[in-house]
C-alpha cells in the first residue's frame, strides 16, 4: 500500500501548451498531426505517437505491412473547442472513425489536477482500441478490452529516448485506494453500462489491475487469465469462469488484491530498439487551414439543428478560394449532408474541373448520380454513377469510400454481385476495420456469400463492446441468426467464398 499512497503525492507533466498560429501538419507513417503552430512541440507529439504505434506493433509481433487508413489527429487550442464538438463538458479529447479515417482531437490545454486525465492518456487509450480491432479484434470481455487500453494509456518518454509503459494510470488511483478495488465477480460478469462515476473508476482501475497482473506478472495465474480469455473468445460453451482459476475468483482475488500492494514492475524500451520513420513537418494549404475546424464540425457527427450554420459558414469560406480543389471537394460534402444536391454536384464539378485527381470529388459526385439513377433507372445514369465511382477509386485507392460505393452500386442494381463487388467492400473494411458500418456491410456480404460462421465472427467486437448501444443490440441480433444459419451448414463446408480471412 505504501507505493500506492507515494502514487497519489505524484506529480505528472502536463501537455505543453503553443501560440496561436496558421495551421501545421506533421505526417508520419500512421499518423497526420494538425496543430495551430509550428513549434518543436508539434513534432516531438508526432514522434510519441509513432513511437507508441512502434511500442504496440513490436509487443505484438505485428509485421504486417498493411497500415490501414492514417489516422488523423487534431490538436486545438483549448478545452472548450473539444468540449463542444464532443458535446461534453467532462472531456480534453476524443476519437472515433468517420467513413473515410480514423480521427482524434484532443486539447493542448494541460489536465486538471495530478489526478485528471490528461490528453495524452485519451489518446493512447483509445489507440490501443483502435490497434486491437486493427490487428486482433476478438470476442473479449469487456473487462480485457478496457484493462488493454488502461494499461497502454500511461507511456513515459524520457530524454534518453526509450519508452516506459506499465505504469500506474493516475486517475485510478483514489478509486483502487480509497475505493477498494471492483469486485471480480462483478467485473467478470458486466460491461460498463450504466457505471456511476465512482464504479466507473473503480471498474476502469482494477480492469487495469488485473491487465498489469496478466501481462506483467509472471506466475501460473498468466496462464489461467489466457486459458480463460481464449474461452472467451471462442465461445466456450457452459464456461463457468471459476473454473479456470486455482481457487476460483475468490483465490484469483486475493492474488490481485496482494500484487496491488506491491511496487509494480515497469517495462521499457530502449532507444536501440526503436525503428520509426521520417517526421515531416508543413504549413497547411490556406483554405484547408481556414476550413480546418468547420470540416471537424461537419464530419463529427454533427446536430440536425447545427448543419445549416456549418454549411453557411463552409459556403463563405470556401467561396473565399474559388479555385482550391480541397475546398470545392469539401463544399461538396457539405451540401450532400444539407441535402442540396444540385449544389453538391455543381461543387463536386467544379472540385474535378479544378483537379482531375479529385477523389472526394468524385465520390459526392458518384452519391448524387446513384440516387439519381435509382430514382430513373436509366442505363445512362447507372453508367454515370458507376464512372465516378471508378474515377474516385482510381485518383486514391486507398480511400474506402469509393470501394464501398462500387459494392453498394451493384447492391442497388441488384442482381448477383461481382467478385469485385465483394473485394472491394472487404478493401474498404481492412483499410478502416474500426468503423461499425464497414464491418457490419462486410458480415452482411459474407452472409449473402453463405459465410455464416464468418460474418459472426466479423460481429464480435461490437457484439461484445464495453460499452452499450443500439448497433450493439442490433450485432447481438445478427449474431445469433448467422450462428443459427451456421448450425445449418453440412460439417466441412467450403468457406473459400470470402475474398479474405474474416478478421
Amino acid at each position: 500500500m505504501r507505493f500506492w499512497m507515494k502514487a497519489l503525492a505524484a506529480l505528472m507533466l502536463a501537455l505543453p501548451g503553443v501560440a496561436q498560429a496558421n495551421w501545421w501538419q506533421a505526417r508520419t507513417d500512421h499518423f497526420t498531426v494538425y496543430s495551430e503552430g509550428k513549434d518543436r512541440t508539434l513534432h516531438d507529439f508526432a514522434e510519441r505517437l509513432e513511437k507508441f504505434d512502434f511500442l504496440l506493433r513490436r509487443l505484438y509481433n505485428v509485421t504486417d505491412a498493411q497500415q490501414g487508413s492514417t489516422v488523423k489527429v487534431y490538436l486545438l487550442s483549448n478545452d472548450r473547442k473539444v468540449q463542444d464538438l464532443a458535446d461534453n463538458r467532462n472531456l480534453k479529447g476524443f476519437y472515433t472513425t468517420s467513413n473515410r479515417n480514423a480521427y482524434a482531437f484532443l486539447s493542448r490545454e494541460a489536465k486538471n489536477g495530478q489526478f485528471g486525465i490528461g490528453a495524452e492518456e485519451i489518446l493512447f487509450h483509445e489507440y490501443a482500441h483502435h490497434f486491437m480491432l486493427h490487428h486482433f479484434p476478438a470476442a473479449y470481455p469487456a473487462w480485457f478490452v478496457e484493462g488493454f487500453a488502461e494499461f497502454f494509456s500511461v507511456v513515459k518518454f524520457p530524454k534518453d529516448g526509450s519508452i516506459q509503459f506499465g505504469h500506474i494510470p493516475m486517475a485510478r488511483v483514489p478509486g483502487l485506494v480509497l475505493g477498494q478495488p471492483y469486485p471480480l465477480k462483478d467485473l467478470l460478469a458486466r460491461d460498463t453500462k450504466g457505471l456511476s462515476q465512482r464504479d466507473g473508476d473503480r471498474y476502469y482501475g482494477t480492469a487495469w489491475l488485473l491487465t498489469h497482473y496478466y501481462f506483467q506478472h509472471k506466475s501460473n495465474r498468466a496462464d489461467e487469465i489466457r486459458r480463460y480469455l481464449t474461452g472467451v473468445a471462442e465461445g466456450a460453451p457452459d464456461m463457468d469462469v471459476a473454473d479456470y482459476f486455482e481457487g476460483g475468483l475468490e483465490g484469483l482475488e486475493k492474488d490481485v488484491k496482494a500484487y496491488m500492494r506491491k511496487k509494480h514492475f515497469i517495462s521499457v524500451l530502449t532507444p536501440k530498439e526503436l525503428a520509426i520513420g521520417a517526421i515531416t513537418l508543413d504549413p497547411v494549404d490556406p483554405a484547408q487551414a481556414a476550413l480546418m475546424e468547420e470540416e471537424l464540425r461537419l464530419t463529427h457527427r454533427p446536430k440536425t439543428e447545427d448543419l445549416p450554420d456549418i454549411v453557411a459558414a463552409i459556403r463563405t469560406i470556401a467561396a473565399q478560394y474559388p479555385d482550391n480543389a480541397y475546398a470545392l471537394a469539401l463544399l461538396a460534402e457539405a451540401e450532400w449532408k444539407a441535402e442540396d444536391k444540385d449544389a453538391a454536384l455543381a461543387a463536386a464539378d467544379r472540385a474535378i474541373a479544378v483537379d482531375p485527381q479529385s477523389s472526394r470529388g468524385y465520390a459526392v459526385r458518384a452519391e448524387v448520380l446513384l440516387e439519381r439513377a435509382n430514382d430513373s433507372d436509366k442505363p445512362e445514369d447507372w453508367k454515370a454513377a458507376l464512372t465516378s465511382i471508378v474515377r474516385a477509386n482510381r485518383a486514391d485507392t486507398e480511400d474506402p469510400v469509393p470501394l464501398a460505393l462500387f459494392y453498394r452500386y451493384h447492391a442497388m442494381r441488384g442482381g448477383k454481385m461481382p467478385d469485385l463487388g465483394y473485394d472491394g467492400l472487404y478493401k474498404a473494411f481492412s483499410l478502416l476495420p474500426q468503423n461499425p458500418n464497414y464491418r457490419f456491410n462486410f458480415a452482411n456480404a459474407m452472409a449473402i456469400r453463405g459465410d455464416f460462421a464468418a460474418a459472426s465472427t466479423l460481429l464480435d467486437p461490437i457484439a461484445y463492446s464495453p460499452h452499450g448501444s443500439g448497433m450493439r443490440d442490433s450485432a447481438i441480433r445478427l449474431k445469433a441468426q448467422f450462428d443459427a444459419q451456421a448450425a445449418k451448414m453440412p460439417k466441412g463446408a467450403a468457406k473459400a467464398q470470402s475474398p479474405a480471412p474474416a478478421s
